[in-house]
């Protein structure tokens, strides 16, 4: 055995740092690079181009390790210019559209990339590390590379910018709903077990897009009605009706304590709280629809707890579930078949109570609060190119615009 240099000579291999030129690249690296670059494997080059076209020119592996961080980077992090968008999401917020987008982001340390290469790793070694753990990414990066016309190309490029940041967590057993797809999605250890029809945000108060933990389900649910809903809708039913409360089962309160005194309707001056000084004040009293067969949630609600009081729910309004588009809620999601998802998961050992108890439960028409086992992964995303588990990619409407206004990095 014979050191030289920092490397040992065993057998006629040498191990140990790796050297290439100056930059730290072997020919190897630098050719397998270039072919993942000419066919943009990643689908992460975007803002690099005109880096790229450069090294082309010169060939300088200084330029090529800027493009290599970079690739790193935008593979982890997108091609999505993420300060830019938020502006555009601040200017639509500001025009009453509400809106929020969560994008999933991590630090990429250009001295790891570089230092995994001056050790000798593959490119493709080195990128991979990078790699989305959505399975969506590597199914739509395949048709990435196909022929598609250039509005599905598109399509596909943006849910593939997406994907990317989405949270990397509980890629497991979990829920996916897909906003312009109208639909959830469950899978348990990877594979789909049911997926159906859903209702989601208005195009002016949309469903956000992040990740949260199902925690526990609510049975017989009371409908806490938001101040926001309640002056656009529910007190202007009530000034016109009188007997609006008493149809819809609704009873009102100084907080959304239902164990509180109810207070006289007619004791409430109403039309004072729909004025301009009451606007972006606190309603001093609260609507709360109590549980029935007419409940706004209907039987049961999913809990995933998060910033934006967003939830999976039962809903009365089956009609919309026959239209194509179903862009209706206050940013809820609402489903087709709610007893579906909530027999699956008490047979299936996710509650905390079973089947035969649940279904006491929800026969007695009282308010219940029913735990998980372990918390579920819930996916709210929004992609409008899709593979299905067969290979097979679908396409659908940009509900919210996001393919058309979310900007890209530019390149300079």
């Amino acid at each position: 055995m014979l050191a030289i240099a920092g490397a040992w000579v065993l057998g006629g291999c040498v191990g140990g740092p790796h050297f290439g030129d100056a930059q730290g690249w072997s020919d190897s690296q630098k050719r397998e690079f270039e072919t993942i670059l000419s066919e943009d494997r990643y689908a992460s080059l975007c803002q690099l181009k005109p880096l790229y076209e450069r090294y082309k020119k010169t060939h300088d592996t200084r330029i090529l390790s800027r493009i290599l961080v970079g690739y790193a980077e935008n593979l982890e992090n997108s091609c999505i210019d993420i300060p830019a968008y938020k502006r555009i999401e601040k200017a639509r917020n500001d025009r009453k559209i509400r809106s929020h987008y969560q994008f999933y982001t991590k630090s990429v340390s250009a001295s790891s990339v570089l230092g995994a290469l001056r050790n000798g790793e593959d490119i493709d070694t080195i990128l991979r590390k990078h790699l989305p753990a959505n399975p969506q990414f590597s199914r739509l990066l395949r048709y990435y590379h196909s022929s598609l016309s250039a509005d599905r190309k598109h399509k596909v490029f943006m849910s593939l910018q997406r994907a990317k940041v989405m949270s990397d967590e509980g890629w497991d057993t979990y829920f996916l709903v897909n906003i312009p797809e109208y639909k959830v999605r469950f899978f348990e250890n990877g594979s789909l077990r049911f997926g159906f029809p859903v209702v989601v945000g208005k195009r002016n108060w949309n469903t956000p897009v992040f990740m949260a933990y199902m925690k526990y389900v609510v049975l017989n649910p009371t409908w806490n009605v938001p101040d926001n809903i309640a002056r656009a809708e529910e007190i202007p039913h009530l000034l016109r009706d009188p007997r609006f409360l008493k149809r819809k089962h609704m009873v009102v309160l100084r907080n959304y304590d239902v164990d509180g005194k109810p207070i006289d309707p007619r004791t409430v001056p109403w039309r004072k709280y729909l004025s301009e000084e009451y606007k972006n004040k606190e309603l001093p009293y609260k609507l709360i629809q109590l549980p029935s067969k007419s409940n706004a949630l209907g039987r049961v609600k999913f809990m995933f707890p998060n910033p934006y009081s967003v939830y999976m729910h039962d809903t009365n309004a089956r009609s919309l579930f026959k239209r194509s588009s179903r862009a209706y809620s206050h940013g809820c999601v609402r489903l087709s078949r709610p007893m579906t998802m909530l027999e699956y998961l008490a047979r299936h050992g996710y509650l905390n109570d079973d089947w035969p108890t649940v279904q006491k439960k929800l026969a007695s028409m009282k308010l219940h609060t029913v735990g998980l086992r372990k918390p579920i992964p819930v996916h709210v995303a929004y992609l409008t190119a899709y593979v299905d588990e067969d290979g097979s990619i679908r396409f659908f409407p940009d509900v919210y615009g996001f393919d058309r206004i979310m900007p890209l990095k530019k390149g300079r």
